[in-house]
């Protein structure tokens, strides 16, 4: 008897349990068939669409599977949804489950497998005939060839960062993830730009991706040509403190082709705390590198750059060009060097948490030589010139930045500055024009100037007090002259000799001012309209020396 209660108490418990497992296995599972039979997805559930669905927003699994030849489609688009899955994706032939440019992907297990394919799909910016976006594959097994099927079959290049040169790749071959391509647009592109519509179909790409980079020489600008492996955005900051990389170029082909031949102009660059944009315009990259996109870097040292897991991000997937952070502290101003015929270029410098005076790897970049004129600051020992410079962080009120131009076409220039971190919202930005002995206020207007042609590399300096208004801590030169303008009005200094004669000549030699006998150090001149004009001033000072000054006003 007693064994007869135990047999069926143990059938009893055991049902029990098969129950209870059934119960938990069941509330692990939520199946699409038009509706969720298990409640909307979670990271805990697996989730399985077996109909056609179309994400209303972002949503999260613990594992994905596609069957019965559903199709999934993850909305992108100006609001694009963020698709998150903790470990495996599962495709069934016959199924899809499609990416909208600018959605996401994102993976958490780094050692999760996937199978089948996706449709991963990405926009470029409008592209005319002849010209290239650089691109990067998100998926594995697709070929050149199919992304873009009507490129001519010449027109497919990778990068030799070991010969520093481009090189041809057959259409058929597989785009290896991590590693960036340049394509060209489809040969029935016309001269009115279209986006490419392209289309990554393969098994998405998760965890470590391995691509090997070469050390960078400045004489040499070997950079390395690589790209964002993921379908999801990666980021920046978390890419930089993961690697050797330094300095980020991203193309953007703004500039028309002229005789087949593409220019550095197109380059918008990016380090680990700010970004400018390119010579041809447009605007400077981000935080966040997109989906498929292709890019070329600086790196440290000859090493294998890997690609994680945990530098992917959710959303932050638009920016695309033909390209919450913790970054150190820093307050960056950016100049733009402009003419009336086109010609641009910005700079950025400024202050930053570990940054020093000299050049440091990842937070200084090269500037671009190309263009009528290039802009720079310098840093010494170095003869070559920056488009961003980071230095020390607590800073020096009293710091000066040189900068330089070089300029390939003679004619009249304005700087500007395009835009400035908090932090100097209420801090005056004087340049000094070394070679017309002026101050001018930044923050008060633009600095217009004339140039011929030539290399002058410190022909400005950046301060952040007016020497001229007497700062004990400022040291001039024993007695230099100095001539500022503020708003309407033209300042002359003397730092050491008292002026005893001043007169101001307009670019026809009228004589346009006259005063003497003033015994000052300071004379304020309000009589002259400002008109953007040459003016000569010609200032005698008591020890009867004569300083003569340009100046535009």
């Amino acid at each position: 008897m007693i064994k007869n209660y135990a047999t069926k108490y143990f059938y009893a418990f055991s049902f029990l349990i098969t129950l209870l497992l059934s119960n938990v296995s069941q509330a692990q599972t939520t199946t699409w068939t038009g509706s969720w039979d298990n409640g909307n997805p979670d990271i805990t559930k697996d989730v399985v669409f077996t109909a056609n669905y179309t994400s209303i927003g972002d949503f999260s699994a613990k594992s994905v599977s596609v069957s019965n030849n559903a199709v999934v489609t993850i909305v992108g688009g100006l609001t694009p949804n963020t698709l998150t899955v903790q470990d495996n994706i599962t495709i069934a032939t016959g199924s899809n489950l499609i990416f909208e440019t600018n959605s996401s992907l994102l993976q958490i297990n780094p050692v999760a497998t996937n199978s089948g394919n996706i449709n991963y799909k990405r926009d470029s910016t409008p592209m005319k005939f002849f010209e290239y976006t650089y691109w990067s594959t998100p998926v594995s097994g697709q070929t050149l060839v199919d992304f873009s099927p009507l490129t001519s079959p010449s027109r497919y290049h990778s990068f030799n960062s070991t010969i520093n040169n481009w090189v041809n790749e057959s259409p058929t071959n597989i785009m290896q993830s991590g590693r960036g391509y340049a394509i060209r647009s489809p040969d029935d592109y016309t001269s009115t730009p279209q986006a490419f519509n392209g289309e990554f179909i393969g098994v998405p790409n998760n965890g470590n991706i391995p691509t090997n980079v070469i050390a960078f020489n400045p004489s040499l600008l070997n950079y390395n040509f690589i790209g964002n492996p993921y379908p999801s955005a990666i980021s920046i900051i978390s890419l930089l403190d993961n690697s050797n990389l330094g300095t980020m170029y991203f193309w953007t082909h703004n500039t028309a082709i002229a005789g087949n031949v593409f220019t550095t102009n197109d380059y918008a660059i990016r380090t680990r705390t700010t970004g400018t944009a390119a010579i041809s315009g447009g605007t400077a990259p981000g935080l966040y590198i997109a989906a498929g996109q292709g890019f070329f870097a600086s790196a440290a040292t000859t090493t294998t750059l890997t690609f994680t897991n945990s530098m992917r991000v959710a959303n932050n997937n638009s920016q695309f060009y033909k390209n919450s952070q913790v970054v150190p502290l820093n307050y960056y101003i950016h100049l733009n060097l402009t003419n009336t015929s086109g010609a641009f270029k910005q700079i950025a410098f400024g202050y930053e948490e570990g940054a020093t005076n000299g050049y440091d790897f990842g937070t200084d970049a090269l500037a671009s030589t190309e263009g009528a004129i290039t802009f720079y600051s310098t840093i010494n020992p170095y003869t070559f010139g920056f488009g961003i410079q980071g230095r020390e962080y607590p800073w020096n009120l009293n710091d000066v930045i040189d900068l330089g131009i070089n300029a390939t076409i003679a004619g009249d220039y304005t700087i500007t500055i395009d835009h400035v971190n908090t932090f100097f919202d209420s801090q005056d930005i004087f340049i000094e024009d070394t070679i017309l002995g002026t101050y001018s206020n930044l923050k008060t207007g633009p600095y217009n100037f004339n140039t011929a042609v030539g290399v002058y590399n410190s022909r400005f300096k950046i301060h952040y007090v007016n020497p001229l208004l007497g700062n004990n801590d400022f040291i001039l030169n024993a007695n230099s002259v100095f001539v500022n303008t503020n708003n309407n009005e033209i300042e002359v200094h003397s730092t050491s000799q008292k002026i005893k004669n001043i007169q101001v000549y307009d670019i026809l030699g009228r004589l346009i001012f006259d005063k003497k006998d003033t015994n000052e150090n300071k004379i304020s001149i309000t009589s002259i309209r400002k008109e953007n004009q040459a003016l000569i001033i010609k200032t005698e000072l008591e020890n009867n020396e004569i300083v003569t000054k340009k100046l535009i006003f």
